[in-house]
């Protein structure tokens, strides 16, 4: 088989990011000194160039023909852009995260009424009643291409406990969801380092993790083949922090960098790489697939 033809019958796979929420930067800054290992409030965020590179992002990804929807952001939540954190979403339920950045958790009141009004089933993780079951939405949740596997990434923002709770509310199969420990402050999400790709490839930085989750990572993914380790620079250029998507016959991984090296492995593998500009939320941290939630899964 082609490696046209063979591209075209995965994408049929595909069931992440068809439409995505994102929140405007119109309140964004870097107030909050070491939230995370990138933070670092001497460092100022130039406003006007952090809202052109958002409105860049979100054009490009509506030119390939991802739907964004819009939720307005709110004085003084500064961290808000950084949609991916809102919720855990599947089957237009809402499971709406507990926030372990303690800055963030007003964040959570705000998304709720917007999944409430745009007609999801909302769930609030705060209200289980255990103090330390934190959960980053879809950053920490992460779903493989056609959302037949998920992964927890914990040990950073995200309790291992959030597991049960997450998975129970979604009614998936506890044979489908797998937990990876993260154990280097500068990957604090798990979507720093892995990204679902839409041909049902999985790339990764390996430092980011111990040797118990990456064993589990390629147990669960069955083939070294479909795993694409980057290196530790891809990683700090934010290159796992990308989403991919389908849009017609084309695979599409939109990312903030690309060095040569990774744009020739993910080309060979059939994917059209397209670069955003997107250094302002790299300095909270922050890049492509934190500023988007897949809003559209559906099983």
């Amino acid at each position: 088989m082609s490696l046209k033809l063979a591209t075209s019958a995965l994408l049929n796979t595909s069931k992440i990011y068809r439409k995505v929420m994102m929140v405007p930067p119109t309140h964004y800054d870097v107030i909050h000194q070491n939230l995370n290992a990138y933070m670092d409030c001497s460092r100022p965020v130039d406003k006007t160039k952090a809202m052109q590179q958002w409105e860049g992002l979100r054009d490009t990804l509506n030119a390939h023909g991802l739907e964004t929807e819009i939720c307005q952001p709110e004085p003084g939540l500064v961290d808000m852009v950084f949609s991916a954190n809102a919720a855990v979403v599947l089957n237009n339920k809402a499971l709406i995260s507990k926030m372990a950045a303690g800055p963030r958790r007003h964040e959570s009141n705000h998304f709720a009424e917007w999944f409430r009004k745009a007609g999801f089933e909302v769930e609030e993780l705060e209200k289980t009643g255990k103090e330390y079951m934190f959960c980053e939405g879809n950053a920490e949740f992460v779903p493989n291409h056609d959302l037949s596997q998920y992964f927890l990434g914990w040990g950073q923002r995200t309790a291992e406990s959030a597991l049960e709770p997450v998975r129970d509310y979604f009614s998936l199969d506890k044979n489908s969801v797998f937990k990876l420990r993260l154990i280097d402050e500068r990957f604090y999400h798990l979507d720093v380092a892995m990204a679902p790709l839409c041909l049902g490839h999985i790339m990764f930085y390996p430092g980011a993790f111990d040797a118990e989750s990456l064993k589990t990572l390629y147990n669960a993914v069955g083939s070294e083949e479909k795993l694409v380790a980057i290196t530790e620079d891809e990683a700090l250029q934010f290159s796992c922090n990308s989403i991919s998507f389908s849009n017609g016959d084309e695979a599409v991984i939109v990312a903030p960098a690309f060095s040569p090296r990774l744009r020739g492995v993910l080309e060979e593998q059939g994917y059209k790489c397209v670069e955003v500009p997107y250094d302002q939320f790299l300095l909270s941290g922050g890049a492509v697939r934190c500023s988007v939630l897949d809003i559209a899964q559906t099983r």
